[in-house]
């Protein structure tokens, strides 16, 4: 779930276009968005299976569905904002703006290092809801990436963190 080179490129040029002069961009990353609905997706799975054994019955080739796909966002943090941007539907990459919020406005609500993944959950002003991204096991930079940006909201707000 690392980020493209190609991914990279294009958020450095959406952050850049809404940076002030002076700015520098200090870190990107990109992270999974919003929570998996487990018991919506057990279901979508046993449909799956049963449709798949219906179809190889019949004669017919597997078929098989995309089970807990959650949503991409990219976050670049520069010196003095936090840029989050939803990902693209049909291609990879980062797409619409989602929050531009001074860093000290963005707070760290909760960090969790779980066994599988690690979890954050930010407070975005002007959001509804706090921000739930989750970063996959799979390479130890993603998890890094999700520390990092805890490290830097934390020097930016020294708020304190209700583990």
């Amino acid at each position: 779930m690392g980020m493209s080179a190609k991914s990279r490129r294009q958020l450095t040029e959406l952050a850049e276009q809404l940076m002030e002069p002076g700015d520098r961009t200090v870190h990107l990353m990109r992270a999974q968005v919003g929570k998996t609905p487990v018991k919506k997706n057990v279901g979508a799975t046993a449909v799956t299976v049963a449709a798949s054994v219906a179809v190889a019955a019949i004669g017919g080739g597997m078929s098989m569905g995309m089970l807990f796909v959650k949503g991409d966002v990219f976050i670049a943090v520069t010196d003095r904002k936090v840029l989050i941007f939803g990902g693209r539907r049909n291609r990879p990459g980062p797409g619409r703006l989602w929050a531009n919020a001074p860093r000290e406005a963005v707070t760290v609500i909760s960090e969790k290092d779980k066994f599988l993944n690690h979890k954050l959950l930010l407070g975005v002003p002007g959001a509804e809801q706090p921000l739930r991204l989750t970063l996959a096991p799979i390479n130890p930079s993603i998890r890094n990436d999700g520390r990092h940006l805890v490290q830097l909201l934390r020097q930016a707000s020294p708020a304190t963190d209700p583990r």
